[in-house]
């Protein structure tokens, strides 16, 4: 049984269903005697007689019409599988699992996967959105194909593919600074600022820059998120500075009726991102191809976030 060939079935079921070697070896294109031999080989594989032999003619046997009937399942499943593997080669068919950040998953990541799988419309995706450190530990032990997270520490479970993005300053449409076309940390002196929570880098490094220039850094919200942050700045109760994708989230989301305005922010306030894969995973293609429409789509989603 173990050296049954497709072409074996094939052209069995072509004699079943001709009921005619003849009529068979035209429709394969094969000579009568090589379609007689396959069916030999055939039978002395199985180790039955699947045809009775009367005045040169084939009369199926019982077990010729179970065989037939597995046959067909067995050759249209092969058929299926090779027009599957066709489409995803085509990358018109599979699936994707991305973890994503906070920041980028409420309206950057489902912005990135609409576009990509727009005319793909059997490609299924699955995100999950997570904190940095959980989407870095997802795709460490290869439970997902891309995650996008804040720039994580070196480490050999997965490649890293480094963004930088430089910060920009959220007000409110009417606050005094707004017409300035750069805001810079004298500006915010003692201003209030919806920031992230003491202990993150981005706060951190604004608190220090904010010392260089001895100016008083007073964060009044401290959150998890600077979306959330943007409801305290349409209330005009702190400006914010914040990373770009986040603005740009902000801005798709109200369009033209926000109150918040963005601005450029000097000296420059880095946020570092990363497009994340597993190491010791191959990537499909069709989440290699995604991987690089993230990285171009980073830059066309913060393109026009300020209002100058």
């Amino acid at each position: 049984m173990s050296n049954l060939s497709i072409k074996q079935l094939e052209t069995f079921r072509a004699v079943m269903r001709s009921g005619s070697v003849t009529v068979a070896a035209k429709t394969l294109c094969r000579t009568q005697p090589a379609v007689s031999s396959m069916i030999v080989g055939l039978e002395k594989e199985l180790g039955l007689t699947l045809f009775e032999r009367q005045k040169g003619r084939l009369i199926p046997n019982p077990e010729a019409y179970f065989l037939l009937e597995e046959t067909d399942a067995i050759l249209e499943r092969l058929t299926r599988s090779t027009q599957l593997m066709a489409e995803v080669k085509n990358l018109t068919r599979g699936k994707l699992r991305i973890a994503c950040m906070p920041a980028a998953a409420l309206f950057f990541m489902p912005h990135v996967i609409a576009e990509y799988v727009k005319d793909r419309p059997e490609v299924e995706v699955s995100m999950m959105m997570r904190s940095s450190t959980i989407v870095q530990d997802w795709i460490a032990s290869q439970q997902y194909d891309i995650g996008y997270s804040e720039l994580p520490k070196d480490r050999d479970s997965f490649h890293v593919e480094p963004i930088q993005l430089e910060g920009v300053c959220a007000l409110h449409k009417d606050h005094p600074l707004a017409s300035k076309p750069l805001i810079t940390p004298k500006d915010l002196d003692n201003v209030p600022l919806a920031a992230l929570f003491t202990r993150h880098s981005a706060s951190e490094h604004t608190r220090l820059l904010f010392e260089e220039h001895n100016v008083t850094y007073r964060p009044r919200f401290e959150l998890q998120n600077y979306i959330s942050g943007f409801e305290f700045v349409e209330q005009q109760l702190c400006a914010c500075i914040c990373d770009p994708i986040s603005a740009a989230s902000y801005k798709l989301y109200k369009g033209n009726q926000g109150n918040v305005v963005f601005r450029p922010f000097a000296p420059t306030i880095a946020y570092d991102h990363a497009i994340l894969t597993p190491a010791h995973k191959p990537m499909s293609k069709l989440a290699e191809i995604f991987a690089l429409n993230i990285r171009q789509a980073v830059d066309a989603f913060v393109s026009d976030i300020n209002d100058f």
